[in-house]
This record gives structure tokens, sequence and C-alpha cells, in this order.
């Protein structure tokens, strides 16, 4: 079955993505995973294969997929996960391939603190275990960096941005998780806007990117804005506007990222994307607008 990276972005970029549709992908997807070698596989999963899978995941795979492909892949995959356990990568990519299979709440690995690599526990506690996310995530971190303050490298502050992100996406009506969001977005912009354009492409190349932008891409920028988020809006694009050559003097590219969190996709257009962004942000910008064409 030919399925591409792509076509996955753009399903889980729909509000309600048909669930045929879903399980098409799901099943290649599985497979491909099944089939990686196991020491590629945190790698992989650290690779733009990994943001797609996870938005893949949290977009498309919230409700069991009840198909006929679906659920053979399904016991083929549990029955070798069941032979295969999970003392080697096998087991790990057998995990993975099933995940889209199972919707969230609806997997239980026993012990799995003591069973999975970090990189997978992640992963498996932010679909199956949320109440006990950040404490995982926070005993692999510096201890210092683990208290769910505003920082780049804070594993908590991290896996909120996530979080609230997706959840945000599933359920814009709910008020509690719109003002967390909102609240953590004002946050974001803060360290957007107070470190270097070095440093942001370091932190934008580790897990700050694939947080960013699943921020980005949620839809909260359609909400109305509050005083004092309007204040920040127009102090960033005061400073664009004025600053000559601005997305190539320091301090551009922050604003600029910081502007597109409080602008709908496709409302923020350049010429010659390539030339004005630095790499590590320009394929991102590309996905963020396109959502306004599928949209």
């Amino acid at each position: 079955m030919v399925w591409q990276l792509q076509q996955a972005e753009a399903l889980a970029s729909q509000p309600n993505p048909p669930a045929q549709a879903v399980e098409e992908l799901a099943v290649p997807l599985a497979r491909f995973l099944q089939a990686s070698p196991s020491d590629f596989l945190e790698p992989l999963l650290a690779s733009p294969f990994g943001r797609v899978y996870r938005l893949f995941l949290e977009r498309c795979c919230n409700q069991p997929l009840n198909g006929a492909l679906a659920e053979q892949c399904k016991q083929e995959l549990s029955q070798q996960l069941r032979l295969k356990g999970f003392g080697g990568g096998e087991g790990h990519a057998l995990l993975l391939a099933l995940m889209p299979f199972y919707a969230p709440g609806n997997l239980k690995v026993e012990d799995a603190p003591a069973k999975l690599p970090g990189w997978l526990l992640e992963i498996y506690k932010l679909r199956y275990e949320p109440a006990t996310a950040p404490q995982a995530g926070g005993q692999e971190a510096n201890p210092t960096q683990a208290n769910g303050s505003p920082s780049f490298s804070d594993r908590i502050f991290l896996n909120r941005m996530l979080g609230l992100s997706n959840l945000y996406y599933i359920d814009p009506e709910d008020q509690e998780i719109l003002q967390e969001l909102r609240q953590v977005r004002l946050q974001t912009v803060e360290l957007l806007v107070g470190c270097s354009a070095r440093e942001l492409g370091e932190h934008f190349s580790a897990d700050f990117g694939d947080r960013y932008w699943a921020m980005a891409q949620s839809g909260v920028q359609k909400e109305p804005l509050d005083s004092h988020e309007l204040a920040q809006r127009d102090a960033i694009q005061g400073w664009l506007s004025i600053t000559p050559n601005s997305l190539h003097a320091e301090g551009g590219i922050q604003r600029f990222a910081a502007a597109l969190l409080f602008s709908e996709p496709g409302s923020v257009r350049l010429a010659q994307p390539e030339q004005n962004l630095p790499a590590w942000f320009v394929e991102g910008y590309k996905r963020f607008c396109s959502m306004a064409v599928s949209a």
C-alpha cells in the first residue's frame, strides 16, 4: 500500500478526519514502524517523521478504528507483542505500531517506566497516562529544569505546550483549556522575544520546535484577543514594521515566530520565504500557511 508522510500531515490538519482515510493511513504507518530497525527507532521518532506521527496520533486516532483492515492489523501486531514482550527494540516498534489502533486511555503497559526507554515512555504517557506525563518527563530532565516554569528545556512546560494545544484542537469549546493555553502562549512569546536567533534555532531543532508548531496549528488564533494579548501582538508587529529588513535583523525571526502565534494560518504571507526565513523555520512556516488552503 503506497502512502506518503504528507498525506498523514494533511489529514491531521483537518478538523474531522474521515475514519476510512485515517484507517487507510494507519495500517501502512504501523507496518512501516513494525519493519523499522530497532536501533533506528529513537532517531526516527526525533525526526520529521516523529513529529507527523505524533500529530497523526493526537488528531486522527482518538476513536477506535473498526474497519476490517485496521482490525486485522491490530490483532496481528497485538499477538506479536504478546510473544515478543517489551524486552527489546522489536517490542518497542510493535508498541508504536499499535498506538494508532488504541484510542487514548485504551492501552495499558504495566510498570511502563521499567519496560520502556525514556523517549518511548514520554510518547506512551502523553497518550495513555496524561496525568503522570509531566512527572515522567521531569525524571529525565535536570531537576532545576523540571518545575513547570517557562523554559525551552523544562519538560513539564514543553509537555503543557503540546498537551494544551492538542486538547484545544480537539475541543475548542472547553474554556478552561482555552484559558490555560492562552497563558502558555504568552509565556512562549516571552521566551521567543527574549532569546537570540542562534539560541532559537538550537531550540527549534530540539523538542521546542514540535511544541511550537503544535500551538501554531491548534487554531487558538481565531479566539478574540484580550487587552494584554493585543498589547503584546501590537508591540511585536510594530517592531517588525519599523525595523529595516526586520527578518534579517537580530530579534526579527524571534518576533516573527511570536507574531504567528497570534495570526491565523494564511494571514501572514512572505515573498520568497526560503530567502527570508532560516532553514530551521521555513518548512514549518510553509506547512502553517498550507493549513489555510486545507481548512
